[in-house]
């Protein structure tokens, strides 16, 4: 018993002494990742925006936007510091996007995706893509910008995050407006469109009727059980009450909800499947 004690003692002191270890040698690192972490950021700023003077920080849902401005006090353009969830953990970048509301720049600042295979999200190659992209352009996958094969969840999400983020940059720090969808310019029918889901394709089905989205059907999904249902049925729903496709895509399930949101787009640009001969979606 006297051995047994003594033992456990031995340990809670060890664990004692590694614990204080620990906490000495983060609060020694800590200061120095981060003004790392700035210097880097600042490069970036500069890289990007050459003719930066100042710029003005705001914070929108725990994300960051720098809107840079010259030493005349003219606006640049904004850098935002935000995250998406890749295939192994999250994916932390800078998208940097000027005035006219276009991609001039993206920076990887940490990742956790598979050496080899999905961390191709680095490459110059990737990244070109959404290069001269703009606020306007859906920057859809297979459309706009391609994934990469082998690493489809991973340069998805980089796809979905990117577009969220400089539709968030162009309408809560430009100021543009979105053109307005109108269902009573679409002809009546039942439309069908699918998009590049998690583990697969993620497809819709949409029935308008009298000028009117009645209802919105996810069809086929791949999407990770646990954070789907936090968009669905909610995303269907606020379509057909709002009568508008660009909804509010803010839920547990975020990407879900933006990729239910690009489906119905898809669907709605093309024209009304012919249920009887089964007839196609838009993919």
């Amino acid at each position: 018993m006297r051995d047994i004690f003594r033992l456990s003692l031995t340990l809670v002191v060890v664990a004692i002494i590694s614990a204080s270890l620990l906490t000495g040698v983060y609060s020694v690192t800590d200061p120095i990742i981060r003004e790392r972490q700035e210097k880097d950021y600042f490069q970036a700023l500069e890289e990007f925006f050459p003719a930066i003077d100042q710029f003005e920080t705001r914070e929108i849902e725990g994300d960051r936007f720098d809107l840079v401005y010259d030493q005349a006090g003219e606006k640049l353009g904004v850098m935002a510091t935000v995250g998406t969830q890749g295939y192994d953990g999250k994916i932390s970048y800078n998208l940097a996007v000027d005035y006219d509301g276009e991609i001039i720049g993206i920076r990887i600042i940490s990742h956790s995706e598979t050496p080899g295979i999905g961390d191709v999200i680095t490459t110059d190659n990737f990244q070109e893509q959404f290069i001269g992209k703009g606020f306007d352009d859906p920057i859809r996958d297979g459309e706009d910008v391609d994934s990469i094969s082998g690493a489809t969840l991973s340069t998805g999400a980089m796809i979905d995050g990117i577009r969220r983020t400089i539709t968030q940059i162009g309408e809560d720090i430009l100021g543009r407006e979105r053109k307005a969808f109108d269902p009573t310019e679409i002809v009546d029918g039942i439309y069908q469109g699918s998009v590049e889901g998690t583990h697969g394709p993620l497809t819709v089905e949409v029935e308008i009727a009298d000028g009117i989205i009645k209802r919105v059907d996810v069809i086929e999904h791949n999407e990770t059980e646990a954070y789907f249902v936090d968009a669905y049925p909610e995303i269907p729903e606020k379509i057909v009450e709002e009568q508008e496709v660009y909804v509010d895509t803010q839920t547990g399930g975020t990407l879900s909800a933006e990729r239910i949101v690009a489906a119905v787009e898809k669907a709605l640009e093309g024209g009304p499947v012919d249920k009887d001969d089964g007839g196609e979606s838009n993919e």
